[in-house]
């Protein structure tokens, strides 16, 4: 009886021992998935490495010849800074202990350059979707580029550890570019090249269709934009209103009556009638409003989990959705606070650049003129950014255009330019420097960075205003300048102002350019 109690001791000794090791041998921590097998990390700057242990535990690291420790804290969150790294297209492989036992491998990692994604749909808008797709298939072999996939419709409420399920990283295949971001991927792929193809390039993918700005840009970042505060107060009162079964019912019965009319509509073979808006777009549990309009949602799902990810910048594009309204009369200071805000996350201060689209020509009822001065007005202020023009860009009745090459390499060639120092790309037309007001007419004058000024066709797209009314006017090329007169002259009238394509949809009106092909931004100036 005593050996019996003896040997029950001892196994139930034995059997605690098995699972201490074994808690041991699979103990893993945790990290956001940004880190993960196929990663690329940014070269030549600090490289922030962060995650979950055990409370209090110690956390070693072991990369490019580098050995690091921590302690993590009492929730358990880490973070390591690796020194500068050099560029490094051999894959390599990074090791993490708990403790001092080894408790997590990522593997297959590149060091090059890494760019952050944003914006909406156009920043969405897929490569298969693009103008050169069919040639694209066919060359996209580019292990040295690769893409973190990240599941676009996921918001959340508070900010998150961790991507969206289903996000990893991906070297970009003739399998997987169609799903790529156009104006990403044709970005890249100069990169890469201009780069002389030895310096992997990482993109890292976020944007949503139609998303507004406010949901880039935490609740706490908003404070001193009237705009901004107001919409949120609206959010919070409609949240707290809010039933989520009343408003699934209501919108069943949208559905339904929809459904029924497109049922008759079949059966007498007539056109179907579009879903109205309401019943396109079927209520959230989380939110009262749209994902794309919920503040600050969407930068907790996608941009909390990643922002101190080592990265040379972001490449922004939007607009479209902000156009229009109360939004547009605060474009800029939402879309500065937006870029202020990123840097303040990614830690990196104006080293993180930021580029964005300006708004193409297309046809539509808000007012894209003004938002495309805000876009460049921004540029004038904000350091360290920059801005592709893509005016003579665009489709008349479709808000996305199919050309996103032109988008991607104007992009890089600012980039080149800015961050990567390469001497006198081709990388803006035109800009609008001032006005000269005389009895001659307007004379307008443009930084031409050197080039020379071109009209293409009959001079057009330029308006004067007299009288306190915007009405049609002649251009006549002068040198480096543009002089500029109404079609109807009338004694002792005196123009007001000048604008060059102010309107929607702009493209056939597109005259200025400079030698090299670029177009001229469009503006307004008024006395």
């Amino acid at each position: 009886m005593k050996n019996m109690r003896k040997l029950k001791i001892m196994r139930n000794a034995a059997a605690a021992l098995m699972f201490f090791v074994a808690s041991f041998s699979f103990a893993e921590i945790s990290m956001p998935k940004i880190f993960s097998d196929g990663m690329v990390l940014q070269r030549e700057m600090p490289v922030k490495i962060w995650g979950k242990a055990t409370p209090g535990a110690r956390v070693g690291l072991e990369f490019a010849g580098q050995k690091k420790m921590t302690k993590a804290g009492k929730d358990g969150a880490w973070n390591i800074v690796l020194n500068p790294l050099k560029t490094d297209k051999k894959p390599s492989e990074m090791l993490l202990f708990e403790n001092g036992k080894e408790a997590k491998k990522i593997g297959d990692i590149l060091v090059g350059e890494v760019w952050v994604l944003g914006g909406q749909s156009n920043m969405e808008w897929r490569t298969k979707n693009t103008t050169d797709f069919k040639d694209v298939e066919k060359r996209a072999d580019y292990p040295l580029i690769r893409y973190f996939f990240m599941t676009p419709g996921v918001i959340a409420e508070t900010k998150q550890f961790d991507c969206p399920d289903k996000s990893r990283w991906e070297p970009i295949l003739p399998s997987n570019v169609g799903n790529t971001s156009g104006v990403g991927f044709y970005f890249a792929e100069k990169l890469l090249k201009d780069l002389g193809g030895e310096v992997p390039v990482g993109l890292i993918d976020t944007p949503l269709g139609g998303s507004s700005m406010c949901a880039w840009i935490p609740d706490e970042d908003i404070t001193g934009i009237e705009y901004l505060e107001s919409n949120l107060k609206k959010f919070k009162e409609a949240k707290e209103k809010y039933v989520y079964a009343d408003a699934i019912k209501a919108w069943r019965e949208r559905y339904d009556a929809w459904q029924k009319q497109a049922d008759e509509a079949k059966a007498a073979k007539k056109p179907i009638p579009q879903k109205p808006f309401n019943v396109r777009n079927k209520p959230l549990e989380m939110t009262p409003w749209r994902m794309q309009n919920s503040p600050a949602y969407l930068f907790n799902a996608k941009i909390a989990p990643i922002a101190g990810y080592a990265a040379r910048g972001a490449l922004w594009y939007q607009g479209e959705s902000d156009a229009a309204g109360k939004s547009l009369e605060a474009f800029k200071p939402q879309f500065t606070r937006l870029i202020d805000t990123w840097r303040k996350y990614w830690g990196q201060g104006d080293d993180f650049y930021f580029a964005w689209v300006q708004l193409a020509s297309f046809t539509t009822k808000a007012n894209w003129p003004e938002a495309r001065w805000q876009q460049y007005l921004t540029l004038k202020e904000v350091p360290k950014t920059g801005m592709a023009n893509i005016i003579d860009c665009g489709e008349e009745k479709d808000i996305h255009p199919k050309d996103k090459a032109t988008v991607g390499t104007r992009l890089e060639n600012i980039i080149m330019r800015d961050v990567y120092g390469k001497k006198n790309p081709v990388y803006y037309g035109p800009i609008f420097k001032m006005v000269r007001y005389t009895p001659k007419g307007a004379e307008v004058v443009f930084d031409l960075d050197g080039r020379s000024l071109v009209g293409k066709g009959d001079p057009r797209g330029f308006e004067v205003k007299i009288g306190g009314e915007w009405k049609k006017a002649n251009a006549e090329l002068v040198g480096k300048r543009v002089i500029v007169n109404p079609v109807e002259k009338v004694k002792g009238e005196q123009i007001e102002g000048v604008r060059y394509l102010w309107e929607n949809w702009a493209l056939p009106n597109v005259w200025l350019f400079n030698d090299k092909g670029l177009p001229a931004l469009s503006f307004i100036h008024e006395k």
